[in-house]
């Protein structure tokens, strides 16, 4: 953020004459140097600013680190609460001069130590700076924060993983690693890694001085936020997730707390009134199943004890395995799904071993699927806890009810006559409460073994049917196919032939065929016989189904001197419904057009449909009374072309 007030520290202090350059040792009860408006909050917290306009203020160790050998610093920091108006940020500073302050605003009380190495939060955006927008973690060399220049050596990127803000109120844990035998600086923040470099600090920073003083920096400008920085001090206790901690085993308690510095001391409670202040203590046999709430405290070299940290660690009871199983009454070869009941006092059941129907299951409530035979049958189930404890063995016994079998006979019926179905009860030894029928045609009738139905079209419907017998078993669904037939004879519509020409008739919408009369025709009993006519006929046909289904239809047939193509000679288009359109009659021929002519020679009217005639229009206006020539074609069975001419009379 811009500074309004550049107030660089130029000045460096005596700190060296009166701290001088030690090796490492235990530390005192504070071996720190504060500066600035930098505070003490407890033994192992430090406050760098408060939540206040232009101020700076650094923490520095009074001791100086040896950068020939490798450290591993784990702080927690705090950045504060202010997200959108707070600023500037901390560093982690290495410098070897003294407690150099630096200054405020966007510098983080680190901008201008030289020469320096420094690991930047940096928390509001400095143009000038390259900074972006979010709130970023960088390496940086000689107090030099322009992430353009050449002292930017790792980042900028964002503070904490997957998020923008590091100004949310919550503590942080920073961790800083130097390997020299590498030469590889590491930052994480909450364990996730976020910048790395190669960088030979001794010999590219430092000038050749392995001695350096650590500490951090903070500031703020014209926008402000508390920041904080604590050594950690964090207790900690292996996990026991994959430990058994059934009652009658000892429990090892493994410690895994961290520290800035040498943890001297351990204060383990175990909830059961037993202390003790080992790293880790002897394998604990408690005396009774129950929770225990296990405390640790541990003290640093510093002097500072740390938080308690509290776990609560299950010493597991045997458990008591049960079962139940759904549904209460279950048929053959119906799935039956198994339900564990067990119940454990201390614990948690997380491990099932069931032997049912000779086989295994390790699921909580397994399903049966192919379900029991007739019977009584044995189910055993033995339950485990995550903490070890092993319960005995149960088993029931689960009677199992026969189910009814069932049949039925279907036959051919006609549509709209009635049917007659009939189950079948193949089961004797139970007796039938319900019988369910299904006519496959939307309808169904659950009452009688016997019933009576009429199906209204022609078809194959799958008609099926279940029982129900008086043990509540239900017989499986037996389905078969019900052909339902359905005549509508056709025998064709009415028509003209040539004298002594054949004709194929064509009949329809049966499986059985019968026309009569007989004469000139020849089969009468098939579907399509070949008709002979001198003279006109009417021929009746009856088309029927296996199941006798028949229906009945007429063609009659004008016999007509041919090969001849008839057109009238006159006509009155007057809308009587009598002689008002002019149509071509084909006999014996294969109509190809009928072209109507005025006397000028005027193309008036054209169709190739025999049936399709001329209304007297012209276009949509009406004729002239007067003679019309017309021009008609087809062609006989033989190919030979058959071409006509004449006129016909148009009279209103």
């Amino acid at each position: 953020m811009p500074i309004p007030a550049i107030m660089k520290i130029v000045a460096i202090l005596c700190i060296i004459a009166i701290y001088p350059a030690l090796p490492i040792k235990a530390q005192v009860t504070n071996p720190y140097f504060l500066n600035g408006f930098a505070s003490q909050d407890n033994c192992n917290c430090y406050t760098l600013t408060q939540d206040g306009f232009n101020l700076s203020g650094a923490v520095w160790n009074i001791y100086k680190i040896d950068l020939n050998e490798p450290f591993d610093f784990k702080f927690s920091v705090f950045l504060g609460s202010n997200d959108q108006q707070g600023a500037d940020g901390i560093a982690f500073v290495l410098q070897p001069i003294s407690t150099n302050i630096g200054s405020i605003g966007g510098g983080l009380g680190f901008s201008g130590v030289t020469p320096s190495i420094g690991v930047t939060i940096d928390t509001w955006q400095n143009i000038d700076n390259t900074d972006p927008v979010f709130d970023h973690i960088s390496i940086q060399k000689n107090g030099d924060l322009n992430h353009a220049g050449t002292n930017n050596l790792a980042g900028p990127v964002s503070a904490v993983q997957g998020t923008d803000n590091i100004e949310d109120g919550q503590w942080h844990l920073l961790r800083i690693e130097w390997n020299p035998g590498s030469k590889v600086m590491r930052t994480s923040i909450d364990g996730a890694e976020r910048l790395s470099t190669s960088v030979d600090l001794i010999n590219s920073v430092f000038n050749g001085d392995p001695m350096v003083y650590w500490g951090f920096t903070s500031s703020t400008g014209g926008a402000k936020n508390l920041q904080r920085f604590c050594t950690a001090l964090n207790p900690g206790v292996k996990s026991l997730n994959n430990v058994e901690t059934c009652f009658g085993k000892p429990i090892q308690f493994v410690d895994s707390s961290s520290s800035f510095g040498k943890i001297v001391k351990w204060f383990w409670d175990l909830g059961d009134g037993t202390k003790d202040t080992t790293q880790n203590p002897p394998a604990h046999l408690y005396s009774a199943p129950g929770y225990y709430d296990v405390k640790l405290n541990i003290l640093g070299n510093n002097g500072c004890l740390s938080d308690t940290l509290r776990i609560r660690v299950t010493v597991g009871s045997d458990p008591f395995a049960a079962i139940k199983y759904e549904p209460a009454e279950p048929c053959e070869g119906a799935p039956i799904q198994l339900l564990d009941v067990s119940d454990v006092t201390y614990g948690t059941v997380n491990t099932w071993n069931w032997t049912a129907g000779g086989l295994s299951y390790q699921s909580p409530n397994p399903t049966i699927a192919q379900g029991f035979p007739v019977g009584t049958h044995e189910v055993s189930l033995a339950v485990k806890t995550k903490e070890g404890c092993i319960s005995a063995p149960v088993s029931i016994n689960i009677p199992v009810k026969a189910v009814p079998r069932v049949d039925f006979s279907n036959s051919l019926v006609c549509a709209g006559e009635e049917i007659n179905l009939t189950g079948v009860n193949l089961t004797p030894s139970l007796d039938i409460e319900k019988w369910k029928w299904n006519f496959g045609s939307g309808n169904i009738d659950s009452s009688n073994q016997s019933v009576q139905y009429t199906y209204s079209g022609g078809g194959i419907f799958n008609t099926s049917l279940q029982a129900v017998a008086s043990n509540g078993c239900a017989s499986a669904v037996i389905e078969k196919p019900v052909e339902v037939f359905q005549t509508n004879a056709f025998a064709g519509n009415d028509t003209i032939v040539a004298i002594g020409q054949p004709f194929e008739l064509n009949g329809t919408g049966g499986t059985l065929y019968d026309w009569s009369p007989a004469f000139g025709l020849s089969d009468p009993s098939i579907a399509n016989p070949v008709a002979m006519l001198q003279q006109d006929a009417t021929y009746f046909l009856t088309a029927s189904s296996p199941a006798g289904c028949d229906s009945r239809d007429t063609i009659r047939i004008r016999v007509f001197k041919g090969p001849e193509i008839y057109v009238p000679s006159a006509f009155t288009p007057n809308g009587d419904g009598l002689n008002d359109m002019v149509t071509a009659l084909p006999v014996g021929v294969t109509f190809e057009y009928l072209k109507i002519f005025d006397r000028w020679g005027k193309l008036v009217f054209e169709t190739r449909d025999p049936k399709n005639g001329w209304n007297g229009k012209t276009g949509s206006l009406p004729g002239s009374t007067g003679t019309y020539v017309w021009v008609t074609r087809g062609v006989e069975g033989s190919g030979k072309i058959y071409q006509k001419k004449g006129t016909v009379t148009l009279i209103r």
